[in-house]
């Protein structure tokens, strides 16, 4: 059951920033198939933190063909309760509940495969780039990788020895480039004398057509991946367009970071009607409650996850009123308008709302 989760034994906590650290688990054999997983995917981790169950979504950087132990990356978040928790109190040892692995994200990697992949990250964004990276390098021999990869300074960088190791590794095969936003002053000498390795500047359009017009495709088979904030998505989106790369070659993942969204005045206490599991269930949704947490405080079990807006395992149809998601990175447009939302981030904008989980 992908609702259910496991407890999971924490054997490494490493510190990757001062901001960031990667969580590695322990799986027990008999977990093993539940917990397989492909390179681009999350795990969802649960938590009861000042009264409340939380779950919180974290990619995995690990490499489901190299062996390694299960491990997520995570960045602190201003104000984040989960995130800073995790920073902060977890330790070798803790036992953490986890749901299985799930997601849209990632890359079908085969022995087999002659291809060219571009890889797009900023940030933390790096955490599931990294596990497609390691995984194509290690399982594709014919196939080639080039990585873009941005932060804001040389001590924000995520998973930078295991990055050069995998250059050292595998120098005829991958190639990285690093951007900076804001540079310490130590590395103008290496923009001077390396200029295809470092570059200044935030990941925008101009970058990525100069990234792709200075490392043309090995294999003409090619595939790109972006994960970082929505204003990096969107540059490298267009970016990509400007030089007529097909749209269903580009898969995406956001970490969050685009542009803020107007408060919307959610309708106080609406009637909601829910068809699930065969059942009609009739309850109200309290003010600053999404339809899922209204389920979830009437001791209902409807479908979910990661509570983030990112696996689209609570997704449900509104057959009447309307309602607002207050993020949206799992359904597509066409879903959108056929009246699909995730019941984690709907709030009610009509005094009556019915749903219906498919």
């Amino acid at each position: 059951m992908m609702n259910k989760p496991y407890s999971l034994k924490v054997i490494d906590v490493k510190n990757e920033t001062k901001e960031a650290v990667s969580v590695s688990f322990d799986v027990p054999y008999e977990l093993y198939e539940i917990f397989n997983y492909k390179p681009g995917q999350y795990i969802t981790l649960q938590f009861n933190l000042k009264g409340e169950q939380v779950r919180r979504s974290y990619s995995l950087c690990s490499s489901p063909a190299r062996e390694e132990p299960l491990r997520i990356g995570v960045k602190r978040v201003k104000d984040g309760l989960v995130s800073n928790h995790i920073n902060d109190e977890v330790k070798v040892g803790d036992y953490i509940e986890v749901l299985p692995p799930d997601g849209r994200f990632y890359a079908e990697v085969k022995k087999e495969n002659y291809k060219t992949y571009y890889l797009f990250a900023a940030g933390s964004g790096i955490t599931p780039v990294l596990s497609i990276l390691k995984t194509v390098l290690y399982t594709e021999e014919r196939s080639y990788v080039y990585m873009i990869y941005g932060n804001r300074s040389q001590e924000t960088i995520m998973f930078e020895e295991e990055l050069k190791q995998l250059e050292e590794t595998y120098k005829d095969r991958f190639f990285l480039v690093q951007t900076l936003s804001r540079p310490k002053s130590s590395w103008s000498d290496l923009w001077k004398t390396s200029s295809n390795k470092f570059r200044k500047g935030r990941i925008d359009a101009a970058s990525i057509e100069w990234f792709i017009n200075e490392y043309p495709p090995y294999a003409q088979n090619a595939e790109y991946y972006v994960c970082g904030p929505g204003t990096m998505i969107d540059n490298t989106i267009k970016g990509l367009e400007n030089i007529d790369v097909p749209f269903d070659r580009i898969f995406v993942e956001s970490f969050g970071g685009g542009s803020a969204i107007n408060e919307i005045e959610a309708v106080e206490n609406a009637s909601l009607v829910t068809y699930l599991k065969g059942k009609k269930i009739e309850n109200t949704i309290p003010k600053g409650k999404t339809i899922l947490k209204a389920l979830l405080n009437d001791n209902h079990e409807p479908p979910y996850s990661c509570e983030g807006g990112v696996c689209s395992t609570c997704k449900c149809k509104v057959k009447k009123g309307k309602v607002h998601m207050k993020k949206n990175l799992a359904l597509t447009d066409k879903e959108v308008k056929e009246g699909y939302v995730l019941s984690c981030q709907s709030i009610p904008l009509t005094d009556e709302v019915e749903v219906v989980y498919e």
